[in-house]
């Protein structure tokens, strides 16, 4: 079994340190206690986190620092960049931050399921028309998930809604892909791993990725090469955390403060994600339920290196709405390039970005696409230095990651470092 480079990754032009938080996630240990499990105590020790990694490597102090994650990173960053603003960091220089399909605020986000199912196929009309006659909209929030509150007869036409669409038997992370019908175990990966087609960007990972992954990062070849201590184990999701950790309702209060900070932001939806939808997250942006922003740029479509339609986007001030085309909740493995352009056109500006090589699959040709053409301008300027040293920082979903991200010189190699057990490594500038 071996690994090879992705063509696609968000790194490419940017250097990335990954950190499993909060503790006991990943590779990440011990396991606290359920008083440890808060999104404001996650934030604070993501704040430490900083402090002691721009301790240990000064050389990374002064340059531009985002933050970025998807999913449950729409409460993870919010906390961590209102810690930042109110209390920061010597030598981080927050610029802005990024995240994916935003688990925001519950009430919102819940109550945009339904709406997204019927307009995307799958439920049908009578089932809609029952929800909007049965239940009231205050409590569908709470029949999304069978919370007490929610009435029996809304509770019945939800339980109809999801029988009807049977969504034990497909992604509702992405409803355009597959499920994974293998077992999840190393053996049963591992034998079907050969057969797996080729990532291209289109998006063609294949359902059982989070399978092949865990089965890999447990050979015991991988766990000595990434110097994890033996006796250790992955999951993409820890069970333990996940059962003790005490989930915010909403994270909207913390934004007057960020967005009053001037800070860059980017909130972007794969459309094909049912569970944190673009419905939802349009709601809370720019009605009167949630942040209601004005939009300063109105609604228009973006494209991306390859001449295709890539999504739809809309700008209230600082704050950039993108919505990518086909993508599910992950975006960077549902639609490669579109979202590794998305990412550095926000980092660099959308004219730079124009200026850089991507990746190429023969479908391009098969769409008439004339790859010599100029891609289309959205507009930006390149502005001195921005596109030489940034740095980035990601938080992701419960038992994934929080990550920091410092920006390559574009005037030097890529280094690469042994890394040996026990010992820093050191970096060059």
């Amino acid at each position: 079994m071996s690994v090879k480079r992705n063509p696609y990754a968000w790194n490419r032009k940017a250097n990335m340190v990954f950190l499993d938080s909060p503790a006991g996630v990943g590779f990440s240990q011990p396991v606290l206690n359920a008083s440890d499990y808060y999104d404001d105590v996650t934030a604070a020790r993501s704040r430490e986190f900083l402090e002691r990694f721009l301790a240990l490597y000064p050389q990374y102090t002064n340059r531009d620092f985002y933050i970025t994650g998807e999913s449950y990173a729409g409460m993870y960053i919010p906390f961590l960049v209102h810690q930042l603003v109110t209390e920061p960091v010597a030598g981080l220089h927050l610029t802005g931050f990024a995240i994916g399909n935003p688990y925001t605020d519950q009430k919102i986000d819940d109550s945009s399921y339904m709406d997204y199912y019927y307009s995307h196929g799958l439920i049908s009309i009578e089932t809609y028309e029952a929800v909007q006659k049965n239940c009231k909209p205050e409590e569908r929030w709470l029949c999304q998930d069978y919370y007490p509150g929610c009435s029996d007869l809304c509770a019945a036409t939800y339980r109809e809604a999801d029988w009807s669409m049977d969504d034990g038997d497909m992604d509702l992370y992405y409803i355009y892909g597959d499920v994974c019908r293998l077992q999840s175990n190393q053996t049963q990966a591992l034998k079907y791993r050969g057969s797996i087609r080729p990532l291209t960007h289109r998006g063609v990972v294949g359902p059982c990725a989070d399978t092949f992954t865990n089965a890999y990062l447990n050979l015991p070849v991988v766990l000595e090469a990434i110097h994890v201590d033996k006796g250790q184990s992955y999951a993409d999701c820890s069970d333990p955390v996940g059962a003790m950790y005490t989930s915010s309702l909403t994270v909207l209060d913390k934004y007057p403060v960020i967005l009053n900070a001037g800070l860059k932001a980017l909130i972007y939806s794969g459309d094909a994600d049912s569970v944190v939808n673009f419905i939802g997250t349009q709601r809370w942006l720019a009605t009167d339920v949630g942040l209601n922003l004005t939009a300063t740029e109105k609604w228009s479509s973006w494209f991306g290196p390859d001449k295709q339609l890539a999504g739809y986007t809309e700008t209230y001030g600082n704050v950039t709405f993108k919505t990518v085309k086909g993508a599910g909740h992950m975006v960077p493995a549902t639609r490669p390039l579109h979202g590794l352009y998305m990412f550095e056109c926000f980092l660099y500006s959308n004219r730079a970005c124009t200026a850089f090589a991507y990746p190429k699959d023969p479908s391009e040709y098969l769409s008439g696409a004339d790859l010599t053409a100029p891609t289309k301008d959205e507009g930006g300027v390149i502005e001195g230095a921005v596109w030489w040293w940034v740095g980035i920082a990601a938080a992701v979903a419960v038992g994934i990651a929080v990550c920091v991200v410092v920006f390559k010189s574009k005037t030097k190699k890529t280094q690469y470092v042994e890394l040996t057990a026990g010992s820093k490594p050191t970096y060059s500038t």
